[in-house]
């Protein structure tokens, strides 16, 4: 893989990359200049499936990504503010932005999400810069991780009137529209939660909550609260999907880390019905770090391992003793 590049007052211009490898780094440098702008077409039709953009790029020309129908990931930061037309034209299948903002700066949040329609998974980290404008890597970041549902227009006409309406599918477009003046409006975002529990899959909502409780940026105790009741009442899925989150792949596009399983556990589960279920989809996908978490909150919530799964009252076993005939009886001799 090679850069082929332009030195400008300014920085460089990359205008190509000849023979790009399937993961892309561009470089924050070259002969000591940063990189600040990508040419068009500087990837169009490749293979490529993850890209990574420097921290200090502020142009990306038009069709960048033109026919990169293997592009999943892109990892960039908020800096890119000049997007070229027809970015990601014939590149439907990204699935997953990594974006990193500096706290002060415009960003090209707003512009991404409208240039991508699909389902997306989008990881926020909020940074400081250097004094060289790099990010500072000496300082926490804070994190939100959020998902933005497909949505398409669809051109439907009214023949008799000559009239062509345009309909839009999906809850998407409404999470697209949280903005004010290029910033993103976090609260926005949560209250579109009511339109996606109705049009989108249970799993998706279901991630969508999991991820604003576990990475909680500006969210407000109102809508942790929802979002709460809404894992609470859909426990078994949100259990599913973090234990397919620790047997994570390559392919598998996810905004949930591995591990949660336990954490689950204490925060939402409150019988033992609940853990034997859980525990019972563990073991099926083989995650047997999951079930030993799942166990020992067992142990320390429900006792001993005579009872934890029962949640039947003693009247109910002797009326099912009796009836299979299989209640026991005890007598008392005396000597």
């Amino acid at each position: 893989m090679e850069f082929v590049y332009t030195v400008m007052d300014q920085g460089v211009r990359i205008d190509k990359v000849e023979e790009p490898e399937a993961v892309v780094m561009i470089p924050e440098s070259l002969e000591g200049y940063p990189v600040v702008e990508l040419g068009a077409y500087v990837l169009s039709g490749s293979g490529v499936e993850e890209v990574y953009l420097p921290s200090r790029l502020g142009k990306i020309g038009a069709y960048g990504f033109y026919g990169c129908q293997r592009l999943k990931r892109i990892y960039c930061y908020g800096r890119t503010l000049d997007l070229g037309a027809g970015l990601f034209a014939d590149a439907g299948n990204v699935e997953y932005l990594d974006l990193t903002l500096f706290a002060g700066e415009k960003s090209c949040f707003r512009e991404m999400l409208s240039e991508l329609r699909q389902t997306l998974r989008v990881r926020v980290h909020m940074a400081e810069a250097s004094v060289d404008g790099a990010e500072d890597g000496t300082k926490d970041r804070a994190e939100a991780r959020l998902i933005f549902p497909e949505y398409y227009e669809e051109s439907v006409e009214n023949t008799p009137a000559r009239i062509l309406f345009i309909e839009t599918h999906g809850c998407g477009h409404r999470y697209r529209y949280c903005f004010a003046n290029r910033e993103f409006q976090y609260r926005g975002y949560d209250e579109v939660f009511p339109h996606v529990k109705v049009q989108e899959s249970e799993e998706l909502v279901t991630e969508l909550a999991l991820g604003r409780i576990l990475y909680p940026y500006e969210l407000s105790e109102r809508h942790e609260l929802m979002y709460r009741e809404y894992v609470k009442e859909h426990w078994k899925t949100a259990g599913r999907l973090l234990i397919e989150a620790d047997s994570w792949k390559r392919d598998m596009v996810t905004n949930l880390e591995p591990g949660g399983i336990g954490w689950l556990a204490e925060e939402f589960l409150e019988t033992a019905q609940q853990v034997k279920e859980l525990t019972e989809l563990a073991q099926q996908a083989g995650d047997t770090e999951a079930v030993s978490r799942l166990m020992d909150f067992r142990h320390r919530r429900f006792g001993g391992t005579g009872r934890q799964y029962s949640e039947q009252s003693s009247e109910q076993k002797e009326e099912m003793q009796e009836s299979t005939g299989t209640r026991r009886r005890t007598r008392r001799f005396e000597l």
